[in-house]
């Protein structure tokens, strides 16, 4: 099966080249992580709007759409409940969003949306200290989270994002602009080629081939993994 997809891929890509740019969608990615670790996920969706996320392991991640807007993303392993995601809008925009986990208890933000377009959050988990941040946006893209600890020890930690000017994979499922979750990667317009999210100074650098319209094919991680892209 993963030969016949690589036998295909030139073609696959090359269809990206006569679509319309908004109607680009990702069916699949192979990633590879070494040679005997390579996992394919698989994409489903009404329109624009994503049905589903899969893998050749059992994993299954579900959306679900209130009107045009994304309140709840729920992902199994096996069936097994694993995690979930609900979002609260206010306004068009997310006002709160609810993580709960098999393991690790609720994780809740709260958004507030300021006048010189950063959102600031409060964020309370089970069993850990509340804090506060503040993300800071350009161009559609996540550039900045600062996570402030107070208490007796209060301390920043900061981490930074850069990105390419090319169109990240998913820019037209309906709603993923919306979400403020920290997966740059994914709900981010253009593609993440930066990515400081280990703290202590730690950069992670992505390398990018493009096809038609200019959405990427392959990204190679300097950690070694290797994505390609299928629309």
């Amino acid at each position: 099966m993963l030969a016949t997809l690589l036998l295909n891929s030139c073609s696959s890509n090359n269809e990206t080249e006569t679509q319309s740019s908004n109607t680009i969608l990702v069916k699949k990615i192979i990633k590879t992580y070494s040679a005997n670790d390579i996992s394919i996920l698989t994409y489903k969706y009404d329109g624009n709007k994503i049905i589903s996320e899969s893998n050749d392991s059992g994993f299954v991640a579900t959306y679900t759409y209130t009107g045009n807007v994304i309140t709840k993303i729920e992902e199994r392993v096996n069936n097994n409940f694993q995690n979930s995601r609900e979002y609260t809008y206010v306004n068009g925009k997310i006002a709160i969003a609810v993580e709960k986990t098999n393991c690790c208890g609720t994780d809740t933000y709260s958004y507030t949306y300021n006048s010189n377009g950063t959102v600031s959050y409060n964020r309370t988990r089970t069993g850990s200290q509340s804090t506060t941040g503040l993300l800071t946006f350009v161009n559609g893209n996540m550039v900045k989270n600062e996570e402030f600890y107070g208490g007796q020890y209060p301390s920043t930690s900061t981490y930074i994002f850069g990105y390419d000017t090319k169109n990240n994979p998913f820019k037209n499922v309906l709603g993923f602009n919306l979400l403020l979750d920290t997966n740059e990667d994914t709900f981010s317009m253009n593609n993440l080629i930066q990515d400081g999210s280990g703290g202590s100074g730690t950069i992670d650098t992505r390398t990018f081939k493009y096809g038609g319209n200019n959405y990427p094919t392959e990204v190679k991680y300097s950690t070694g993994e290797t994505y390609q892209y299928f629309y």
